[in-house]
């Protein structure tokens, strides 16, 4: 039975006959209803849950950062900038059986749009709980804008989450992030991508909030 809001004309939320009702985002959707519903155990069905539960639990950890990183391009799709931060990792994200599960951190993004990115190196570990990563703008095309800030994201597989530098100049050529005291000793992975943190360009069409496809910087142990 569903419920409704203002009266019969109003919102309905559940069952309506054969349809059933919800508010997705700022939209009523209804769909039909489902009255069997078939649970297939098969091992490439287990695998394929196995991977979504896995993207799920990394759209959690990577909360902070997909939502900074995918939150433009996802405005006027269906998709939140989680779901959209999983659909775009999903293929990094394998299995061959339901114990070989596989993240390859490499190959995934924390961000994506037409920004263009900075060069960055390999990152640092000299200084215990700091992780440091230089990069230089030399040779990057012009699709930049006088708002751009460069950003590192930080992801520690066995803390479960991640963190969010704060934004520095492109002039800079250095951006850092000191780490909890709980992550000493523990494996991080580092991406790198640059934001318009100012107005929108709008000469070269580039919307506040645009992004650059992240760049893996690579990976190491917080000293």
């Amino acid at each position: 039975m569903s419920k409704n809001v203002k009266g019969i004309l109003g919102e309905q939320f559940g069952k309506v006959g054969p349809v059933v009702a919800r508010k997705f985002r700022e939209e009523n959707v209804y769909s039909a209803y489902q009255k069997k519903v078939f649970n297939p155990r098969t091992e490439k069905q287990q695998i394929q849950r196995m991977r979504f539960k896995a993207l799920s639990e990394l759209a959690h950890g990577f909360a902070c950062g997909a939502i900074f990183g995918f939150r433009t391009a996802a405005k006027g799709t269906n998709l939140s900038p989680r779901n959209l931060f999983q659909k775009t990792n999903w293929p990094f994200v394998t299995a061959e059986s339901t114990d070989s599960l596989h993240l390859d951190y490499t190959g995934m993004s924390v961000s994506v749009g037409g920004l263009s990115n900075v060069f960055f190196n390999a990152p640092n570990f000299d200084i215990p709980g700091t992780v440091s990563v230089s990069f230089n703008n030399t040779g990057a095309p012009c699709q930049r804008t006088a708002g751009d800030r460069v950003f590192i994201y930080v992801y520690c597989p066995d803390a479960g989450t991640g963190i969010l530098s704060e934004g520095v100049e492109p002039s800079v050529k250095s951006v850092k992030l000191m780490t909890p005291a709980d992550w000493n000793g523990l494996k991080v992975h580092i991406w790198g991508f640059v934001r318009n943190q100012g107005e929108a360009n709008l000469e070269l069409g580039i919307p506040a909030g645009e992004c650059s496809d992240s760049q893996y910087c690579g990976s190491g142990n917080i000293g």
